[in-house]
């Protein structure tokens, strides 16, 4: 087998069996914090009816015809594949479910959402599932933001306020809004479950640099027109953990929503969290834009 690969991920020296060029702008280093395996071991009897299994420090968890997945102590992913599996596939599972477990198991919060930066202060755009949240981010980057992440995000509750880190260098989109945008020339492939989007380059980003504060948190909802809240106290802690918990099934049997609460809050303790309501047309996008960097100003 081939020597491992080593990226700086999240705060984390990685060791990989598998080729990771998502992380392509995080190469480099040693790996000591966590190592990624392809195993050629027994592979356990699981499927992926089962869900997610707790075993002693282990999570299972397995995608039928592509492989099972343990993830120990926060710090070893273990991948047994399928026979016939494709690494793109590998890939899609190690980097999205195996290593937000990962991250629960080491008590760090694992946000789901797009992360945009401009003048050295992110925001997160967090929300169900369809909300838009990648679309509203790069109707930011259109603006002259630049991509921290998308999809998956390691947020901390640092003394000096909170911070996230730098996680993707790629965006994933509708065609509809790859057209509205005119990124055509940023298309790296189609994605894996949906024909009609993809996995574009961002036209900036801060792959490899290191924690950026955390300014501000948006939930997005739809609305009938562009509007934005500014929530607090316990309505926006609510909002906020509800908007963001990656895999929550995972934390329910790891036992784990009241460390992700305390840090949640904490969070919100420091950045304002904002309801942003928007129609679902894309014309509205530039407007949007304008309108948060408003709000961020004020």
């Amino acid at each position: 087998m081939a020597a491992p690969r080593h990226y700086f991920h999240s705060g984390l020296a990685v060791a990989s069996d598998l080729a990771l060029p998502e992380w392509q702008d995080f190469a480099g280093g040693e790996g000591g914090d966590v190592r990624i395996i392809l195993s050629d071991a027994a592979m356990p009897g699981c499927s992926e009816a089962d869900g997610t299994i707790i075993d002693g420090d282990k999570i299972r968890f397995a995608i039928d015809g592509i492989g099972v997945w343990e993830i120990t102590g926060g710090h070893t992913i273990r991948i047994h594949p399928r026979p016939h599996a494709q690494e793109r596939e590998l890939r899609l599972f190690t980097l999205g479910s195996a290593w937000g477990a990962l991250g629960y198991q080491r008590g760090l919060a694992m946000w789901h959402g797009s992360v945009v930066e401009k003048i050295g202060g992110a925001i997160i755009f967090c929300g169900e599932t369809g909300m838009g949240k990648s679309t509203t981010a790069a109707a930011m980057l259109s603006q002259g933001w630049a991509l921290v992440s998308d999809d998956l995000s390691r947020v901390d509750a640092d003394t000096k306020g909170p911070v996230v880190y730098p996680a993707s260098t790629r965006i994933k989109l509708w065609r509809d809004a790859i057209e509205r945008f005119g990124w055509d020339s940023h298309i790296l492939q189609r994605d894996h479950f949906r024909d009609d989007k993809f996995h574009l380059s961002a036209p900036d980003h801060h792959g490899g640099a290191g924690p950026l504060p955390l300014r501000a948190i948006f939930v997005l909802a739809e609305g009938n027109t562009l509007e934005i809240e500014r929530l607090e106290g316990h309505r926006a802690a609510t909002a906020v953990l509800a908007a963001t918990v990656y895999r929550p099934e995972m934390l329910e049997v790891l036992d784990g929503w009241v460390g992700q609460a305390h840090i949640a809050a904490r969070i919100v303790a420091d950045a304002p969290v904002f309801a942003l309501r928007r129609p679902r047309d894309l014309t509205a996008l530039g407007e949007l834009a304008g309108a948060v960097e408003d709000r961020l100003s004020e």
